[in-house]
């Protein structure tokens, strides 16, 4: 086993953890089998589940700025330790990394949640897009610019100035999709350029409301996400952020005199109806042709960027593990597949 020498957290007091165990954190992207770990992660996934013989454990993600790997704990450290943590949470583990069909894993040893202030260095758990979000922000506002009429240019740009810092830092989602520092202005640049992209071949479809819905759609997140992105506000919880959106467009709407305007009617139909069905948090269906395309693209970057991340964890097979966003097994394609495993099938 490979023992480091800790020179960032100092003395741990774990209760009955080993309190004299000092070890360096270690980035996921450079953990090896053999090493002992007793650091701090961001808890992405948590699902409770059985082995063969039926016993429960607990399959886990754990992210870092790096990258993410499984944990397992099992049935023994669960009945010690329990799991009063949940996705988003900051945890703090001690563990070994072990090799499991040619993935490294953690196998949880002892596991608590912690406080963010517990944590040495916030930003070395947070994932980060790749892409830079004063770039993103520029790019919507030059599209918002060119809307029509100047009305509706002026109510999407007033609304991204107002909210331009929590739009280019909070993520998309706790969990589901672009879960990471600026993955809400990834996800809703690349939903508007998709719908760009699609607009050249639909004459019937106003460009005009179907980019500033593109562009508004996941507005009301910024009022459901709490400013560290790893939960949800109150109203959040309580209200959702598919109403808070169409609240947060209305007031707007007054701010910049234009609520008398026909268009406004038919833009927060988007936002009220992009999630597509009820069940799924819209409280109406997309009536109108703007509002089937920014919903059906929403659906489409969210499940692409779903199956990206899954497939970083795929097996040599080319499949990842199941998800249970997709509800199943995400597959690379057999062009990502070794050379062996082409020639093995032929």
């Amino acid at each position: 086993m490979t023992h480091r020498p800790d020179t960032r957290f100092g003395a741990h007091t774990w209760g009955a953890m080993n309190e004299s165990l000092s070890i360096l954190p270690i980035c996921i992207k450079d953990l090896r089998p053999g090493d002992n770990i007793l650091q701090c992660f961001r808890l992405g996934t948590k699902e409770l589940r059985k082995t063969k013989s039926g016993h429960d454990y607990l399959d886990l993600v754990f992210s870092d700025a790096t990258g993410s790997v499984t944990g397992k704990v099992w049935a023994d450290v669960l009945r010690k330790w329990g799991h009063a943590f949940a996705s988003g949470d900051y945890v703090k583990v001690e563990g070994r990394v072990e090799t499991y069909r040619d993935k490294i894993q953690v196998v949880v040893e002892k596991i608590r949640k912690v406080d963010s202030s517990e944590v040495p260095d916030i930003d070395s758990l947070v994932k980060k897009s790749s892409q830079d979000p004063q770039v993103l922000m520029a790019e919507l506002k030059g599209i918002a610019g060119t809307l029509q009429p100047l009305q509706l240019s002026n109510l999407v740009l007033h609304l991204l100035e107002t909210h331009a810092d929590a739009f280019m830092s909070l993520p998309a989602a706790q969990m589901v999709h672009h879960a990471y520092r600026s993955g809400l202005i990834e996800h809703v640049t690349a939903v508007t350029r998709k719908v760009m992209a699609v607009l050249p071949l639909e004459n019937d479809i106003n460009p005009n409301i179907a980019i500033a819905g593109a562009i508004l759609h996941d507005i009301g997140k910024i009022r459901e996400l709490n400013a560290e992105g790893n939960g949800r506000t109150p109203e959040g919880r309580l209200i959702g952020h598919v109403s808070l959106g169409a609240q947060m467009l209305r007031d707007a709407a007054h701010a910049v005199g234009v609520t008398a305007s026909a268009w406004l009617t038919e833009l927060e139909h988007i936002l009220l109806s992009h999630h597509g069905e009820t069940q799924f948090g819209a409280p109406v269906r997309p009536f109108t042709r703007e509002a089937v395309l920014v919903h059906f693209i929403d659906n489409l970057d969210a499940k692409l960027k779903i199956m990206s991340e899954a497939l970083e964890s795929a097996e040599p097979d080319g499949f990842a593990p199941y998800n249970k966003w997709l509800e199943g097994k995400a597959f690379a394609g057999s062009n990502a597949l070794r050379q062996e495993d082409h020639d093995a099938g032929t």
